[in-house]
């Protein structure tokens, strides 16, 4: 509604109060009368909504959704406050506030989740881990000291703080324990009459219109009791409009989102441009087709690129918006565009579904509604956010709704009722603002919830029906209530006795399992068929999870009843599973189709818990437990999984016979999955607590299974299994080897593996033992192997793949024995709890190698609630080991009395695991001086019922496989041996030996019974074969435990005989010992001998090249004088500038190309040596992000800022950094070439590499990978470059007063170039002069030199008098200044540098100009060496600043990276000016740096506006060309010019101090030794300039100010001097080449003396401020009127403060919780109405945070918030946390970035990205400091680099939308 409109509206209304369409009353008294006489109904609300709401809600023509402004104020007054008014029957803020202090505090949190809003989760306290806290309940909790668990919510759920069933303790905070306390009883539910019947009445009508509208069915119009009647006197004047219609499409799963595209791009395309082509676009229609309301439904399977573009085509708006309109219809599920009359939508939606049923496809749902529905829909939903907020205050509110959405009236359902079966009609809004009413007007109180549950179970089946053939995800649907109310323990067991909830969940799903039957009655997926439907309905699985997640503790007969009921169908859909997928072997050919097998095991692993809760229910009582175990052998028996009419096969062996099931696996199908038999296994644990057995009369039903068959399917696949690991299956392809791997995997082996183990037991606890074994062997197939003519035998048919087959088989045959025999640790099977279980696993595991804890974790199976149990018990096992460092994890490491349990054929263990584990304990043991072997652990005690199975290790036919084995060993021609055979064989007879000494079964014998076979003997014999040697000691200890245990029935016998036996095992241990050391010294004798030939060659070689090593010595010999030269020199301490300047010492320095490997010495007119190099523009010094320099932000000005100087702020400025590695110039740039070549050949779509961009000529070093755009070449020693005689013309001493002056009269006559005052370049336009003062910072002319194509930006060029005229002018002065500024220079002072490294130099400068300024390259331009000389600049800063955050020595702990940096671009710059042979230009930049020092124009830069070190830099570089035009630049050598200049600088750098320091707040201060002789002079010197810089600058004098001291003044300026002048140390140091001293190269070395007597500055302030030309200087300096400005706060910036700290990332909470929290309570989009529109919060660890509350847009491109923050914090370079994903963001706009673990860390060192584990976390400091210096030294770039190098994501990550 535009504002005209609204103002007409307001006109016509007087009076403004609502009135009743049928009478002048208002409406709020026509309701009252109606009550009073009993006659109020529905009809009279809607009557008053009829007119007002399509007045204020309905959308205007020409408008969006995008637009639309309705007048809320109109809105609350007319259509909201009138309900309050007629509820309260008064003031309804009076009311409603006395109503809400009348009822009791709540008990019961229940605050509805909004969608990204943390929660928290006890695994202490809660019940399972769906109850969960909301920050204000968990920060007044208990559970804040717990173990906790924290998340974001999807939206939907509530806070369960209150509620004494979702708690085991600790239920209530700090907050309703308030209420818990003072609950009143049930009359306090209960309202005043009146306002109960006014309420009831109310709520009716609310409800009964939402229902109405929010579930319409999409007619044209709206229900006739809502439309605007002709009758009416139409006061709102709508009979004069014509009725507009809204055009609503719907989506589809037929059709895809593309096709819908395609259909809208066309149809828009010809709609707008070609009307008159289009039959039914009448001359009316050309006017009216913008109006048109289309709404489109879209669904989570779109894409949305795909859906942004289309909207920008379609409707031709900007990408800004369409991305709203994607956003809208995401959120909304519709969105409103355009609107139209009813003729031309009815045509449209002929024409979409003309369209789209071509090619025989279904069409499109399109609907044509009014108008006046959207509005009537939009209050609707209004409505119920409104009903919301009043149930909140007072429970007799939220009873009284309660009661009123569950009244049934005949023939009409309930209100809830019709939610229910209409959810899947409503679009996404709508079905939320239900969901929230429902959980917040039902579930706070437990009456209501019930009753709630119970419509809820009643309508199950077609709820979750709606579910499957809808499309919205399960979050967006009413389906996912059952969680509010399954999880109650109470509620779910009253559901399951009384209201059959198990029969209708599981009726609903097995209903969709026959759909997916084969003939046979199985459970068939097919790959190509639709499966959305059925995976829709495995969420009930999660349901039957929530039902039986609480066990009960008091049966019932109901609940009994019930829950039998559920068993029964339970087991029809585990009997449907029972074989499914089989698999047959392939013989001949592979197979050819891959099938499908991943739904199964999704399917298993959904159901799994489902059957642990339903095992764990059946054992809490013994009536249940027979019921479900006699249904369960009746299912067995009626689903057999072979021919019962087959008669079995008789197979002997030892004298024992055995009728065997005849099956093949190798030739039939098996199957991996049998629940059915699984199910009966898990049953068979829990009968011996009941005192039940297999054989008891309570479990006999007729017929059943035999013990025989019922562990036939699980024997199969056991046998396939060991098939497969033989190379017996290889045909079948990668399905099969992919089952296997789930059906170990730790997801899926709970009811998968273990319990097929479990079963097998079973069987043989219950077969006699010698039949079991024959039952095994025969379906192993190795009952020929087992016959002792066996190996005569196979001489007749020596087949070596049978062979192989057969050993593989017997080594599986065994290694099943073992696991049947030792694996015990599963509860009912050895007497052992559910933790001893855990600690089993766990000793295992870091029986591998020590283990972080989320690596541990994850081997452990997890229950139901998502918990493993393990740190119930990790501290009983393991000792924890903390990181030694921020980067590492800590680990676990088992205890050392536990290693003796390790277990090496444990059967949870994979090959790959089972081989490390034995590597590992080998060494261990070896380095323990222990056996050499792994002996088996000690066995657990079996319980009664599983007693039987320790009689398989001494029966006869497990004695006569012993024996085979044993002898096939000795043998040493029997083919079918195998170590492995041999290994676990000792394993076996390990465990009876062990069996029997502890005498856990009495009737063990073992060791008897082996007496009769020879086992003894035969292992005393393996102890001396060559042929094992491997098992060598665990056969001593199988033999030595033989002979212990033996001992104990021997004594019967002869008393020597077990002495005697005894002695040979020690003789051959000490042999054995002698034999090691043998053979150790003969390896050492081996050695010696190789190592003496070697010797011997190395002696001749340098025999014959006597010469070469004789030139080397001579080398090392001068090089170590040159040394000793050096530490002479060095006695005394170095000074870097002046007259008394150190001598320099130039050592060769020879470096190897990384590409050709030639060796080269670094010079001049040799081939260029170049590092590769990185300049990217920063800021990460900078103290105002967004301003360049102080003036720029309080001018507005947009200009670029000027490049002559660097900022005060340290603005954005490029910065050099190098990898350090070198290479020859031409290897470069062939290499280059090649790559450039390579990224030309890619194809288009892959052109852009993840990780460099060559169009941005970047690359990657050749060795080290590093991210690089340009080469740093290496330049000599600039001493070496320049003639003797130059540089001994400035040694010469002047003052530096005279110096001063002379520098002034140089200014004097200063002047703009002009055509004919001076010789120039014809590429610098000649311009007339003007005002000098004036023109500092006009950069903003343009010329085009000759030859170039480019333009260039020109600053203005001036030129000053000859030297002879300053010299003349100065006097006797005169010939020392001149010195300085030799201008008889010829072409041979000039420096000879190759043409090669003139280029390389020129190159780099290029990338500096180029990075710095955004601009193309361009040698001419005068800002070229300016951006080189800031770059230098800004690196120095950078270093300085990097190594005193660490706390490193200033120059004795550079890393080689940095040195090599420095060293190039400090000689780099240092010739730059005689490379780039513009000596006029350079004049140019030292007048116009002078001027700005000396003069310091009004209208120029104030001291506060530049870096005194910026300044410093090219001024030094730039002064010696001073008085030249054309002559060559000499190099800056250090002389009394550069200490001049330094000087000079130095003192604008105090004088900022003295203007910008508080001087009265009291800190540390220095220790400085003063002579007491200079106090008084002190004090009469800094405080007098102190006083007159504060006074010329307008500073106003503190009170305190006259406590302060020169001593306090002084030590607080030399304090803040330390920064600059540790720059100017680095600067000169490696400008000079004069070594530094060796104070410097200490911590705390760089003290203010040290640092002057380096630079050769003088360090006491009488030298330095003593002077009136310092005076005069300063004050110059502080007159300036920008001065005053900020000083005096008239400006908006304040000055910085000296000395610049280092930054710092802004600094973070300790505590996780803190942050997600802090975020938690940021407000959401201010362009939304809507709680999800809060994006994931991303915090700017540079600055602040950042909120994607737009897409913001940059270079015309939508980009996210972070990219579009990242030009404005960091350059382009944005380091961010993102909180609810605990990760943190490197960005390097617009399309670079990776991901980094988070610096927060939980208890146990490790983070916890996507916070997938939940555990508190903790703010690691190293880890947080580690990525401080990643930021503060400029390796985000070469991070992300790296990153994106070595991920191995297939998806690429769209970085700019980040």
């Amino acid at each position: 509604m535009s504002e005209t409109d609204v103002s007409c509206d307001i006109e016509m209304e007087k009076p403004m109060i609502p009135v009743f369409p049928d009478s002048s009353k208002p409406c709020v008294e026509v309701w009252n009368d109606k009550l009073k006489k009993g006659i109020l109904s529905c009809t009279h609300f809607k009557e008053h909504w009829r007119i007002w709401v399509p007045k204020i809600y309905s959308p205007e023509p020409n408008g969006s959704c995008l637009d639309w402004s309705f007048d809320e104020a109109k809105a609350q007054e007319v259509l909201f406050d009138t309900l309050e008014q007629f509820i309260c029957n008064g003031d309804p803020q009076e009311v409603l506030t006395k109503l809400s202090q009348l009822d009791s505090p709540p008990s019961v949190c229940g605050r509805v989740f909004k969608m990204g809003e943390p929660t928290y989760s006890c695994r202490e306290c809660g019940m399972d881990s769906t109850c969960v806290l909301c920050v204000d309940c968990f920060k007044q909790s208990a559970h804040r000291h717990h173990k906790y668990k924290m998340g974001t919510s999807s939206g939907g759920g509530c806070c369960d703080c209150g509620d004494t069933e979702a708690w085991r303790t600790e239920p209530f905070c700090d907050i309703h324990l308030v209420g818990s306390e003072t609950r009143p009883d049930s009359s306090g539910k209960r309202l005043p009459d009146d306002l109960s019947d006014r309420a009831r009445a109310t709520f009716t009508a609310v409800l009964k219109y939402a229902y109405q509208l929010l579930t319409l069915e999409h007619s044209p119009g709206l229900p006739s009791d809502l439309r605007v009647r002709e009758s009416d006197e139409d006061p709102l004047g709508f009979l004069d409009t014509p009725d507009t219609y809204c055009t609503v499409l719907f989506n589809d799963e037929t059709h895809t989102f593309e096709q819908v595209s395609i259909f809208l791009l066309c149809f828009y395309f010809f709609f707008i441009f070609f009307p008159p082509y289009f039959s039914f676009l009448s001359f009316f229609s050309i006017f009216s087709y913008l109006f048109f309301p289309f709404s489109f439904f879209l669904f989570f399977f779109h894409s949305y690129r795909m859906v942004i573009t289309t909207l920008a085509r379609v409707i031709k708006c900007t990408q800004r918006d369409a991305i709203e309109y994607v956003t809208n219809i995401d959120r909304e599920g519709r969105a409103v565009v355009k609107c139209s009359t009813f003729q031309h939508c009815n045509e449209l939606k002929t024409e979409i579904e003309r369209f789209t049923a071509r090619h025989g496809n279904r069409p499109l749902k399109v609907l044509v509604v009014h108008a006046h529905v959207v509005a009537h829909q939009y209050y609707a939903m209004k409505l119920l956010d409104w009903l919301q907020k009043i149930l909140a205050y007072a429970e007799g509110f939220r009873v009284l709704f309660s009661e009123v959405a569950l009244q049934t009236k005949s023939p009409d359902a309930s209100i809830v009722e019709g939610i229910l079966l209409r959810d899947s009609h409503l679009w996404k809004s709508a079905r939320t603002h239900w969901h929230r009413l429902i959980i917040s007007g039902m579930l706070m109180e437990y009456d209501s919830k019930k009753a709630f549950a119970k419509v809820f179970t009643k309508n199950y089946g077609s709820v979750v029906k709606d579910f499957m053939r809808d499309d919205h995800d399960h979050s967006f649907s009413i389906a996912s209530m059952s969680v509010q109310v399954f999880t109650v323990p109470t509620l779910a067991h009253h559901l399951i006795a009384n209201e059959d909830v198990l029969f209708i969940l599981l009726n609903t799903f097995i209903s969709e399992c026959k759909r997916k039957c084969n003939k046979s009655e199985k459970l068939e997926f097919e790959r190509n068929a639709s499966s959305g439907t059925f995976k829709r309905a495995q969420y009930i699985l999660y349901d039957l999870r929530y039902l039986l997640s609480a066990k009960p503790t008091n049966w019932t007969d109901a609940l009994r009843k019930g829950f039998l009921q559920g068993v029964s169908l339970l087991l029809t859909l585990l009997t449907y599973m029972q074989g499914m997928d089989l698999v047959t072997r392939q013989v001949g050919q592979h197979m050819e189709y891959e099938p499908e097998w991943e739904s199964a095991f999704n399917l298993h692993i959904k159901l799994a818990h489902v059957i642990t809760l339903a095992l764990e229910w059946c054992g809490t009582d013994r009536v249940v437990l027979i019921k479900a175990y006699r249904a369960t052998l009746k299912k067995l028996y009626d689903d057999p999984s072979f021919d019962p009419s087959q008669v079995g096969e008789v197979r002997e062996l030892a004298d024992h016979s055995a009728t065997c099931v005849q099956y093949d696996v190798g030739t039939q199908p098996v199957s991996i999955h049998l629940p059915l038999s699984r199910f009966l296994a898990g049953l068979h644990l829990y009968l011996e607590k009941f005192g039940l057995n297999f054989d008891s009369h309570e479990l006999q039903v007729s017929p059943r299974p035999t013990p025989e068959q019922l562990i036939e399917p699980v024997l199969r696949t056991q046998v396939m299994i060991s098939q497969v690991h033989a190379g017996m299956w290889r045909r079948n392809g990668y399905s099969l080897l992919n089952q296997l791997y789930f059906y170990q995997n730790v997801k899926c082996r709970s009811e998968m593996l273990d319990r097929d183990i479990v079963l097998l037991q079973i069987g043989a606890s219950l077969i006699e033992s010698n039949e079991f074994l024959i039952h095994l062997l025969n379906k192993f197939n190795l009952m020929n192997w087992a016959n002792s003519q066996f190996e005569l035998n196979t001489l007749k048919n020596p087949e070596e793949d049978s062979m192989r087959q057969t050993i593989s088989l017997v080594e599986e045959f065994l290694g099943l024995l073992i696991v049947l025999v030792g694996e015990r640790y599963t509860p009912g099977v050895g007497k052992i709890s559910s933790d001893d279980r855990i600690k089993k696993e766990l000793i295992q595991q870091l029986c591998i190698k020590s283990m972080p804890h989320s690596e541990l974790n994850k081997t452990l199976p997890e229950d139901v609630n998502h918990e493993t149990g393990m740190e119930r018990v990790i501290d009983e096992v393991a000792d924890f080991k903390k990181p030694t460092q921020g980067s590492g994890k800590g680990v676990y490491e088992l205890k050392n009395e536990l290693y003796s349990e390790y277990n090496v054929f444990f059967y949870h263990y994979t090959r790959e695991e089972l081989s490390k584990s034995e590597e590992s304990q080998r060494k261990r043991r070896k380095a323990a001086k222990e056996m050499e072997c792994c002996p088996p652990p000690p066995l657990p005690p079996l319980t009664d019922s599983f007693m039987m199975m320790a009689n398989l290790l001494q029966c006869d036919v497990m004695l006569h496989i012993i024996h085979v084995v044993l002898e096939r060993s000795i043998n040493l021609r029997a083919r079918s041996f195998s170590e492995a055979q041999l290994h676990k064989v000792l394993h076996l007879i390990g465990y009876a030996l062990q069996e029997e000494e502890k005498q856990h079964c009495q009737f063990l014998r073992f060791t008897e019974r082996a007496e009769k076979w020879g086992i003894e003997h035969m292992i005393e014999e393996l102890c001396t074969s060559v042929r094992v040697e491997a098992h060598k000691d665990l056969l001593m200890w199988a033999l030595s435990k033989y002979r212990q245990v033996a001992a104990q029935w021997r004594q019967d016998g002869p008393t020597s005989a077990a002495p005697t036996e005894l002695v040979p095992e020690t003789s051959q241990t000490e042999d054995t010992v002698k034999e090691k050391e043998w053979r150790a010294k003969m390896a050492a004798a081996k050695r010696a001998k190789i190592m003496a030939h070697i010797s011997t060659l190395q002696k001749n070689f340098m025999k014959e090249n006597a010469k070469l090593f004789e030139t080397t010595e001579t080398k090392e010999s001068e090089l170590g004088g040159s040394m000793m030269d050096l530490s002479e020199v060095l006695e005394t301490s170095p000074i870097a500038l002046g007259p008394n300047q150190t001598s320099k010492v130039n050592p060769e320095r020879k470096y190897t190309c990384i590409l050709c490997q030639e060796v080269q010495i670094v010079s001049a007119d040799g081939p260029a040596l170049v590092l590769a190099a990185f300049v990217q523009q920063s800021t990460v010094l900078s103290q105002c992000r967004k301003t360049e320099s102080l003036d720029m932000e309080e001018s507005g000005s947009d200009e670029v800022p000027d490049p002559l100087f660097l900022p005060a702020t340290l603005g954005s400025a490029p910065h050099t950094g190098t990898c350090g590695h070198v290479m020859h110039s031409h290897c470069w740039q062939k290499y280059f070439d090649n790559v450039l070549a390579k990224e030309n050949r890619r194809p288009y779509r892959l052109r852009q590499p993840v990780s460099f961009d060559v169009e941005k000529r970047e690359f990657l070093c050749p060795l080290c990978e590093c991210l690089s755009n340009t080469i740093l070449p290496l330049v000599p020693l600039l001493g070496t470059l320049q003639p003797a005689n130059t540089s001994q013309l400035a040694t010469k001493n002047i003052s530096f007063e005279a110096w001063l002056q002379g520098l002034q009269i140089a200014l004097k006559y200063k002047k703009k170039l002009s055509n004919n005052s001076r010789q120039s370049s014809p590429r610098i336009q000649q311009e007339n002069g003007s005002n000098a003062s004036s023109e500092q910072n006009q950069i903003t002319e343009f010329q085009v030199g000759e030859g170039e194509s480019d333009t260039q930006p020109l600053q203005l060029l001036y030129y000053t008098c000859p030297v002879d005229q300053v010299s003349i002018e100065l006097g006797e002065s005169g010939p020392s200044f001149a010195a300085l500024f030799p201008t008889n220079r010829d072409i041979a002072d000039e420096p000879q540098l190759s043409e090669n490294l003139s280029e390389m130099i020129l190159l780099y400068s290029q990338a500096t100009y180029t990075t710095g300024l955004g601009v193309h390259p361009h040698l001419g331009d005068s800002r070229v060496p300016l951006m080189t000389w800031k770059s230098c600049a800004y690196t120095i800063h950078a270093l300085e600043c990097l190594l005193r955050d660490m706390e490193k020595p200033l120059l004795g702990d550079l890393s080689s990276r940095q040195k090599d940096c420095l060293e190039g671009l400090v000689r780099i710059v240092g010739v730059l000016s005689t490379t780039w042979k513009r000596p006029g230009v350079i004049s140019s930049h030292a007048l116009r740096l002078l001027s700005m020092i000396l003069e310091n124009p009004s209208d120029g830069p104030c001291i506060l506006d530049w870096d005194c070190f910026g300044v410093l830099v090219p001024l030094t570089l730039s002064l010696p060309s001073l008085f030249l035009s054309n002559q060559p630049t000499p190099i800056p050598t250090g002389n009394i010019q550069e200490l001049n200049t330094l000087r000079l600088v130095f003192l604008s750098h105090i004088v900022k101090i003295l203007i910008t320091t508080d001087f009265t707040c009291e800190e540390e201060l220095m220790d400085i030794e003063e002579d007491g002789g200079q106090d008084m002079p002190v004090e009469n010197s800094i405080m007098e300039l102190l006083n007159t810089v504060r006074k010329m600058a307008a500073l106003t004098t503190d009170e305190n100010a006259t406590e302060m001291t020169s001593l306090t003044v002084w030590k607080k300026t030399i304090s803040s001097c330390i920064p600059f002048l540790r720059c100017c140390a680095l600067f000169y140091h490696f400008l000079t080449g004069v070594p530094s001293p060796s104070e410097l190269m200490e911590v705390g070395g760089d003290t203010f003396e040290n640092l002057t007597a380096y630079l050769g500055l003088p360090s006491s302030y009488h030298e330095l401020i003593c002077s009136p030309v310092v005076k005069d200087l300063a004050i110059k300096w502080t007159q300036h009127d920008k001065v005053r400005q900020y000083i005096s706060g008239a400006s908006n910036l304040t000055p910085v403060t000296l000395p610049l700290p280092v930054n710092q990332l802004v600094a973070l909470p300790t505590d996780y919780s803190e942050l997600i929290n802090t975020v938690s309570l940021f407000i959401t989009c201010p362009n939304s109405e809507h709680e999800d529109s809060r994006t994931s919060p991303t915090w700017c660890l540079g600055l602040s945070l950042s909120r994607s509350f737009e897409r913001p847009e940059l270079n015309k491109a939508v980009v996210g918030a972070c990219t579009d923050h990242a030009p404005e914090c960091g350059a382009g370079v944005g380091v961010y946390l993102r909180v609810r994903e605990c990760e943190v963001l490197l960005l390097a706009s617009p399309n670079r970035g990776s991901f980094k673990s988070s610096p927060y860390l939980d208890q146990y060192g490790e983070t916890d990205q996507g916070l997938r584990r939940g555990n508190p976390l903790q703010l690691c400091p190293e880890r947080y400091k580690k990525l401080q210096l990643l930021w503060l030294s400029h390796g985000v770039h070469e991070e992300i680099a790296r990153g994106l190098e070595t991920s191995s994501n297939l998806m690429t990550t769209q970085w700019q939308h980040l």
